[in-house]
Order: structure tokens, then C-alpha cells, then sequence
């Protein structure tokens, strides 16, 4: 992790769906190779938080900065900045008309990124990556839960991005499918990915993440390292929380 560089800032970030508060009052650094997880219970504003770093929703108020782009000023080309983030859902949202391989290349060949021959050797790559080698030619409705996941990250990394974004990339897998994305993560966070994690999965959070946000009602309520977190959370709602899922 490298601490003189903040590739996400986040500033008095909030975000109103009508008169819903969904996000109150959210300030964030993330820092170049830092994995970052959101745990809290479902409804605190989590993947809002999350859906607003890309604009897929568009923030109420605050400043967030990608690499130092401001992505709420209107003027800033977000479609560009999108190429250097990439996201992976819940659901895996592949296209199910195209094989895995065309897949991969759509995004880079569509976006002028890379020749047809360049972008299918890196989707060949990034597929070897994820342990998927043998599926390249497979149709979407061909693949486990678990392996449409690992190619929905495949697909994002073929973009080469800097920042990895997942939203909850495991809660619509059956529980022997979790393991193997959850896999693919670690790794992506061994080689220094910046990433940052909406999951529930505790285990995970514990494992790899560098820092812990506990998300409440539209606040972050307590932030530490994994071990601070989960072995001495200070504020009560942390507390009573993990005391239900661990």
C-alpha cells in the first residue's frame, strides 16, 4: 500500500433517493494498493456507496476524486474515467448471446483499447488468471455461478483498470461456488490491487482486507484494521452486529 498516493478521496459525500437519506455525511482516503471492505447490515447505504465511486449513481452532494478527477464535476468525462475502474456485481450481467472469449473482448475492442488480436490474447490471459482456460469458448448458460463470477472479473480486468470495485460478488453463489471467486480476489489483492470490497463474507474481510468500514444507517460508524474491527469494535451497533454473523 502506498500511502503518498490516494487513489480514491471521498469528501462529505451524500445521497438522497426523494426524501431518503441514503448516504448522511461519508468522507474516505483510499490509498494506491490498499483493499478496502464495507461490512453492515443490509440497507445502510453500502452498494450506494459504491454505485456512487463510478457514477453509476449520481451523488447528492461532496466531492469524490478518482486519481484526482473530480467525477461530480459535470464537465469530466466519466466514460473515460470509467476505463480505469473496473466493477463487478452481484449478478454477473454477461452478455448471454456471446461466448466467454467475446465477452472479454468487447469492452476493450469497442472502446479502441486494444486491437481484435491484442484484446483476444489478453482475454485468453485473463481467463488463465481466473482459472478458466477451458471456457473460452463456453456460452454464459454453460457455466456454474461461481465460474460466470470469475469470468465477470476476468472481463473487468481485460479493461487493465486500476481500481477494482465488487459489489457483494458472492451472495447470489450457492455456498460451494463462494470459495472459488473469493479465490480470485486474494489474488488480485496479493498483486496489489486497489479494491474495494462490499461483501458479506466475514472471512474474507478478516483474511484480506488492509481496512474495515462498518456502514450504519447511512454512516460509517467504525473503521479500523481487520483485526481492530473484528476483535475490539468500539461502537455498540459494530458490536451487536458482528456478535449476529460471527
Amino acid at each position: 500500500m502506498d500511502r503518498n498516493h490516494v487513489k480514491i478521496h471521498v469528501s462529505h459525500l451524500k445521497k438522497n433517493f426523494n426524501k431518503l437519506e441514503v448516504l448522511k455525511d461519508i468522507s474516505l482516503d483510499v490509498y494506491e494498493g490498499e483493499v478496502v471492505v464495507i461490512i453492515g447490515p443490509s440497507g445502510s447505504g453500502k452498494s450506494t456507496l459504491l454505485r456512487c465511486l463510478n457514477k453509476l449513481e449520481e451523488s447528492t452532494a461532496g466531492e469524490i476524486r478518482l486519481d484526482g478527477v473530480d467525477i461530480t464535476d459535470k464537465k469530466v468525462d466519466i466514460n473515460k474515467v470509467r476505463e480505469h475502474v473496473g466493477m463487478v456485481f452481484q449478478h454477473f450481467n454477461l452478455f448471454n448471446n456471446m461466448n466467454v472469449l467475446r465477452n472479454l473482448m468487447l469492452a476493450p475492442v469497442d472502446l479502441k483499447k486494444d486491437t481484435k488480436e491484442g484484446a483476444r490474447q489478453n482475454a485468453l490471459e485473463m481467463l488463465a488468471r481466473v482459472g478458466l482456460s477451458d471456457k473460452a469458448e463456453a456460452f454464459p448458460r454453460q457455466l456454474s455461478g461461481g465460474q460466470k463470477q470469475r469470468v465477470a472479473i476476468a472481463r473487468a480486468l481485460c479493461m487493465k483498470p486500476d481500481i477494482m470495485l465488487f459489489d457483494e460478488p458472492t451472495s447470489a453463489l450457492d455456498p460451494e461456488m463462494v470459495g472459488e471467486v473469493l479465490e480470485v480476489m486474494k489474488e488480485l489483492a496479493r498483486g496489489g490491487m486497489t479494491m474495494v470490497v462490499v461483501t458479506h463474507e466475514m472471512g474474507f474481510a478478516r483474511e484480506v482486507a488492509d481496512r474495515v468500514l462498518f456502514m450504519d444507517d447511512g454512516w460509517i460508524v467504525e473503521e479500523g484494521t481487520a483485526e481492530q474491527v473484528f476483535q475490539n469494535p468500539q461502537n455498540p451497533r459494530t458490536q451487536d452486529f458482528l456478535n449476529k454473523v460471527l
